[in-house]
């Protein structure tokens, strides 16, 4: 059999004639095509927008309602109800808009520009607050081409450069101080590689021997001539190669990551959790349901019953109707919710 489902309709002068709806009550007015919900004391307008030329505009008169012109004289303005009458809210051209440019004041409040900073519509200095620098001056700086071409290593002057070398060991050495490091092939390895790849990377476990002694959780860098070593620091975040897994360093060790969330206390009946790769999640009895080995039930009353044979409902014909000439189906009668 088919299924309807009404909420409460009629014309807009029937629901002001009807009054509130009640708290979470639906009405559609079957004129305006306007949806409202009430909540006890008043009916809220929801839904979109209504639209149309502004001759079909219904008259003002509750409060909140929008309403666009999509066609005719105004079309592409918008406007609000504010209870009494229709009010515009956007603009679309300049004649819409008043004031002048003058009313934007100087000052910390704004950010409009001064006007002896300005040379032929051009701003002619820059600051950061605190430094000053003229147009001029800069492009002097720009253009000083022996300055430009001075490299070292060693001198810091703003207008010295590095060296391609310099540079890279800056970088490599700022990388390590950043959470995420570089990965590494293991935390496994007891003793240096007897012939490791430049630029591998190890995690040096409790025990080690040989070069990597006494230096437990550092990670080790072979640079191709020489071991590097890093002391890691909380938060630090590395990928291991023979894992397949990320792992964080907590300040003392060298942990999983995620392993400090994984256990699971969900309440109403569910609970459970573990470590590393595996978690359990074990459902008990709560809010009226029941677990068994082979069986999920409810308690009587509830009206659903599941088990190994399948799921078992209370159908009395009426709220739920097993409908045998539709395909064997479960079906709701007619839900209404009347007229205004």
């Amino acid at each position: 059999m088919a299924q309807t489902i009404q909420i409460k309709r009629g014309t807009r002068a029937q629901l002001d004639a009807y009054g509130h709806l009640l708290a979470g009550e639906l009405g559609f007015c079957t004129d305006t095509k306007e949806i409202y919900i009430g909540d006890g004391s008043a009916n809220v307008f929801v839904g979109r927008a209504l639209s149309g030329s502004e001759a079909e505009r219904p008259n003002g008169g509750a409060s909140g309602r929008l309403y666009y012109v999509s066609s005719g004289a105004n079309s592409g303005y918008l406007y609000v109800d504010d209870g009494t009458q229709w009010r515009r809210v956007n603009a679309q051209k300049l004649a819409d808009l008043t004031g002048t440019l003058d009313d934007v004041a100087d000052g910390t409040s704004y950010a409009r520009v001064k006007k002896a900073d300005v040379t032929g519509g051009s701003v002619n200095k820059v600051s950061d607050g605190t430094n000053t620098a003229t147009a001029a001056e800069l492009r002097t700086h720009m253009g000083d081409a022996t300055r430009h071409r001075q490299i070292n290593d060693t001198v810091t002057g703003g207008t010295s450069l590095w060296s391609s070398q310099k540079i890279n060991t800056e970088i490599s050495n700022a990388v390590r101080g950043l959470d995420w490091q570089d990965s590494v092939g293991s935390r496994a390895l007891a003793s240096p590689p007897a012939a490791p790849a430049a630029g591998y990377r190890w995690i040096i476990p409790a025990g080690a021997t040989g070069a990597w002694a006494g230096k437990t959780n550092q990670i080790a860098h072979w640079s191709g001539t020489a071991w590097g070593y890093y002391e890691p620091k909380l938060g630090w975040s590395v990928y291991i190669h023979d894992e397949n897994k990320n792992y964080v360093f907590n300040g003392t060790a060298w942990v999983r990551s995620g392993e400090a969330n994984q256990t699971i206390t969900a309440g109403s009946g569910l609970t459970g959790g573990g470590q590393g790769d595996v978690i359990t999640l074990a459902v008990g009895a709560g809010n009226g349901i029941t677990v068994s080995a082979s069986a999920v039930g409810a308690k009587a009353g509830k009206g659903i019953v599941v088990n190994s044979t399948g799921i078992e409902a209370y159908i009395d014909q009426n709220s739920i109707i097993y409908d045998t000439a539709n395909g064997n189906r479960l079906a709701v009668a007619v839900v209404d919710g009347g007229t205004f």
